[in-house]
């Protein structure tokens, strides 16, 4: 159902406009998640709470609205001005869709397979692109230490392409007291430019934790502590790092070769 609304103090828009930090994406239980093609994905296997259209909306963006509507989605159409103040996208399509946070317990979660274990990773931008290449490569969680940001922020959500929906996503967790509950079953290897060679990953068998440290501090003293081994990621010479997106992704890649 189309709902037209020229006012700021409809309620839906007062809680999308908040919908840009983690206390209000906490309290609503709710995120936004940005652009026609992230949108028209979302929509096929889940509903989201209502939709945002902009009067501006490009024809593809109106294509997914109208599919929206017609499974029974509300869809907020709003002028511009009032769009851009709940946009977070300098460009933008004009359609947001207000989704779910995903509710997923650490007791819930069985490590399988490949996962990852991030330790103090604070840039929106990593963080999406990690969980981008988590999906992409069949990581079956990703799991963000305390002091890594937050994954359903907007930035976040747009770096990943909306993959914070595909993977179970666990945040805020003790890394260590995690490896230990789970260190029966299984291996945890963590990235560092001191590491051993990468054929410890594709060699391990069972259930292998990948640990990514940030990129100013790397992986802290207490996580490290609990670690099986260490690998580096072979460079030309000359070249420091990479960052940790990018180091995330070649690890993955390697575990899913074993």
């Amino acid at each position: 159902m189309y709902l037209k609304i020229t006012g700021s103090s409809n309620n839906r828009l007062k809680i999308s406009r908040n919908l840009r930090s983690r206390s209000y994406i906490m309290k609503h239980r709710a995120f936004l998640m940005e652009g026609s093609r992230f949108v028209a994905d979302y929509l096929r296997n889940n509903e989201p709470k209502w939709i945002i259209l902009s009067e501006e909306a490009t024809p593809a963006s109106r294509a997914v609205a109208n599919d929206a509507s017609e499974a029974g989605i509300d869809i907020l159409e709003i002028p511009p001005k009032l769009f851009s103040e709940i946009s977070d996208t300098i460009h933008s399509q004009g359609i947001i869709a207000v989704c779910t946070l995903p509710e997923i317990k650490e007791n819930e979660l069985k490590p399988e397979g490949s996962f990852l274990l991030l330790d103090r990773i604070s840039d929106p931008g990593n963080i999406g692109t990690i969980i981008r290449s988590a999906a992409a490569f069949g990581c079956s969680a990703v799991i963000l230490g305390e002091g890594c940001c937050f994954p359903f922020l907007p930035k976040v959500t747009r770096a990943s392409a909306g993959a914070n929906v595909k993977v179970p996503l666990l945040y805020d967790i003790d890394l260590q007291s995690l490896m230990l509950r789970n260190s029966d079953n299984c291996t945890f290897i963590g990235a560092e430019a001191s590491g051993g060679p990468m054929e410890q990953i594709k060699a391990s068998t069972g259930s292998i934790g990948i640990v990514i440290g940030s990129e100013a501090h790397g992986i802290s003293e207490k996580v490290h502590e609990r670690l099986d081994g260490t690998v580096s990621i072979p460079m030309k010479k000359g070249v420091e790092s990479l960052n940790a997106a990018v180091s995330a992704s070649i690890l993955l890649y390697a575990a899913g070769k074993h």
